[in-house]
């Protein structure tokens, strides 16, 4: 779940469009076109969604998936349930300490693990409706490697992502050698899509710290998010609470963990793997528990809210809830993405 910061380089007229040859197949990106960039906008911002966001073309023809953002693509048939990110791990965890040498309370517990979905293409690279495809993530260095997918049979097929809930592709098939809009058609959608996602991206930036002392992790809207706590630094009175929650149309998922940074930076790194880092993953403390925060937590000031997002699908919580009982100034980082997401709180 690293995100891929946006510069400000590149251009939409460099899309590339298919000659009259290759008419049968239309290339849809997962970012922004033609290299995943959003000209003009500076700051810690993703965007996640396809460009065009809806195709249509004729039975019998591909669209090209090119993934210039980091994502996962899925088409699940009508009446399925949409799978998550995340499925229960082969064996409990055990033997976990916290710094002082004491067993953590998610000792026992299944840890989480990557969906296989996300990790590998499966189901083939044809979309009729009768079952689940999926292209899966590249975690190779270098750019992902275009996914080519055929639809033979007419109807509307939506498309989504496991990491990204809300995000979606529609393809509308029609019957074989209908005629249907061009690829420069669909590349000028795509062009007014890009220019609607600087402006939103431009607003997400500018976005309001919530009131009270409430910290909201990202900034969110369709397939953009921004890549920061707001507000960054918050200053609160000894014995006061601290709420940190997902932005309502949230499209990532995020922790805010306290502690010495080369303690979380080990958390971080081993955030994705065979399953995902338990002390990342859950919270600190056991869940319904209220927690008193005075920097000396678990023997380092460790304290983490567990990962959060907003999927309505989702086991994980949109909120945690954290009272500081000791003045002093405390940073706090999201392992999700790296620790690169941090903030501060100061209590006074």
């Amino acid at each position: 779940m690293r995100f891929r910061t946006l510069t400000a380089a590149g251009a939409l007229g460099a899309l590339l469009l298919p000659g009259a040859a290759d008419a049968a197949t239309k290339p849809v990106f997962r970012g922004p076109p033609p290299k995943g960039e959003l000209k003009g906008v500076k700051g810690p911002v993703t965007d996640a969604d396809f460009y065009p966001r809806r195709i249509t073309i004729a039975a019998g023809d591909r669209i090209k998936l090119t993934t210039v953002a980091f994502g996962d693509t899925i088409f699940v048939p009508k009446g399925e349930a949409m799978p998550g990110f995340a499925v229960p791990g082969p064996e409990p965890i055990s033997g976990a300490k916290d710094a002082a040498g004491a067993d953590v309370w998610f000792n026992g517990q299944l840890p989480f693990a990557p969906n296989p979905l996300l990790l590998g293409p499966s189901g083939g690279n044809r979309i009729d409706g009768s079952r689940m495809v999926a292209n899966g993530l590249s975690l190779s260095e270098g750019p992902a490697k275009p996914w080519r997918v055929t639809f033979p049979k007419r109807g509307t097929y939506v498309l989504r992502s496991l990491l990204h809930p809300g995000v979606k592709l529609t393809v509308v098939v029609k019957g074989r050698g209908a005629n249907v809009p061009s690829a420069r058609s669909d590349a000028r959608r795509a062009a007014r899509q890009v220019e609607a996602t600087i402006r939103r991206a431009k607003r997400l930036l500018r976005a309001k710290a919530p009131a009270g002392n409430v910290v909201q992790a990202g900034s969110d809207d369709r397939g953009t998010a921004t890549i920061a706590f707001l507000p960054a630094k918050k200053t609160i009175e000894l014995g006061e609470s601290v709420t940190f929650r997902m932005s309502r149309n949230s499209i990532e998922a995020h922790n805010a963990a306290f502690g010495p940074k080369a303690y979380l930076d080990r958390h971080a790194r081993a955030f994705f793997g065979e399953v995902f880092e338990p002390f990342v993953t859950f919270r600190s403390d056991r869940p319904g528990a209220p927690l008193g925060y005075n920097g000396d937590n678990h023997g380092n000031g460790w304290f983490n809210t567990g990962l959060l997002d907003a999927d309505d699908n989702s086991p994980l919580p949109r909120s945690d809830s954290v009272t500081f009982t000791r003045t002093g100034t405390y940073k706090y980082y999201c392992a999700a993405h790296g620790n690169e997401m941090q903030g501060q709180i100061t209590v006074e």
